[in-house]
């Protein structure tokens, strides 16, 4: 699909099945960092998806996000007897956020997900370079249906149709499962290998624009319609249940008012993530592959009407307990409380009761 001349929608064509869809982009280059001047109390180690976060004297932000992080080493810094240095072995994500700075970062700070700072710095050499974009990546629109759009782009040399472009997914029902900017860019059209009239058209895409790997079970779950099964999401791992709430985000939400009043249940136990949680409470409030935010942010967006339910209402957290210890390792390391006591403090203010038992 594209965007028209008037705005509107402009079918572009069908295909029969996509290949490549599923690929994941090869890692960023492995760097080492090292983040100087740090307060003791850092340990080396295996850290997993890290984060960076750079700050100036003002406050501004920008964000670096680490791939398979480990800190290296921890050693004495010649900054002063009472800081450390910390060596940081880890892919870097580019990422243009610093651009926008309003002075130097004067403090950067290691974290992984919601838990405490892992190391605090004064400087990270290197760590505003600019990196190469990832490479981009072959997908192969197998049995196509060129409509009159994409006939005539494929006309043209380069075999590309100017504008904003998305392959929609459709599930076996013929509802869009997803919808995802690919642009369109042919490298080449060749009789389809499922014959007739039809063609194959291999297209070049940003790498980040694809759903990944482990998406692909989410995806299956998804094939024939929306989930009818309570709890289906609970089968997936971290990245799965990531892709299942992507896949509910884009799902077309009845039309009418919100529901307001009434009492639902959440059960705390097993949701395992954040992630989890975020599929069990959508589930609890709009039944199975419900969606009412795939985090924080997105659920104070959804709290603020459209998404089916809006407060007052009350929320019976079965087993909160469980959900807490969970989620032991999302701490705000600023309040001490835990991802899903503050969530809990978060949609009480926003006028819903929520009922911990």
């Amino acid at each position: 699909m594209a965007e028209g001349e008037d705005g509107g929608e402009l079918l572009l064509g069908r295909c029969a099945a996509v290949e490549g869809l599923f690929t994941d982009p090869p890692p960023p280059r492995r760097e080492v960092l090292v983040m100087r001047g740090c307060a003791p109390g850092a340990v080396a180690g295996w850290l997993g998806p890290a984060l960076i976060t750079g700050r100036t004297a003002s406050g501004f932000e920008a964000w670096w996000s680490l791939v398979d992080a480990e800190v290296l080493s921890v050693a004495p810094s010649p900054g002063g007897p009472t800081v450390v240095d910390v060596a940081i072995g880890a892919g870097v994500r580019s990422d243009d956020w610093h651009r926008n700075a309003d002075g130097p970062f004067v403090r950067f700070e290691l974290t992984t997900g919601r838990g405490p700072v892992r190391a605090a710095g004064r400087a990270v050499p290197g760590l505003a370079a600019d990196r190469p974009a990832a490479d981009p990546l072959p997908l192969r629109l197998v049995g196509c249906e060129p409509a009159e759009p994409m006939r005539a782009a494929l006309r043209k040399r380069r075999g590309r149709h100017p504008g904003y472009t998305e392959l929609w997914s459709l599930d076996d029902t013929g509802r869009v499962m997803d919808r995802r900017a690919i642009g369109f860019d042919a490298e080449w059209t060749r009789p389809s290998v499922l014959g007739g009239a039809l063609v194959d058209v291999l297209l070049t895409v940003d790498a980040d624009g694809l759903p990944g790997l482990a998406a692909r079970p989410a995806w299956r779950s998804w094939r024939a319609g929306p989930p009818q099964r309570p709890g289906s999401w609970r089968e997936l791992d971290a990245a799965g249940r990531h892709a299942w709430l992507m896949l509910a985000l884009r799902r077309e939400r009845p039309a009418g008012p919100d529901r307001s009043g009434g009492e639902y249940h959440l059960p705390g136990a097993g949701v395992r993530d954040v992630r989890g949680l975020h599929c069990a409470i959508g589930e609890a409030l709009l039944g199975p592959g419900g969606y009412y935010g795939w985090g924080w942010d997105a659920l104070s967006d959804s709290l603020c009407g459209g998404f089916g339910v809006a407060p007052p209402f009350i929320l019976v957290w079965h087993d909160f307990a469980a959900t807490e210890r969970e989620l032991a390792a999302e701490r705000d390391p600023a309040t001490g409380l835990g991802y899903p006591e503050e969530l809990a403090r978060e949609l009480e203010r926003r006028g819903v009761t929520v009922v911990r038992a």
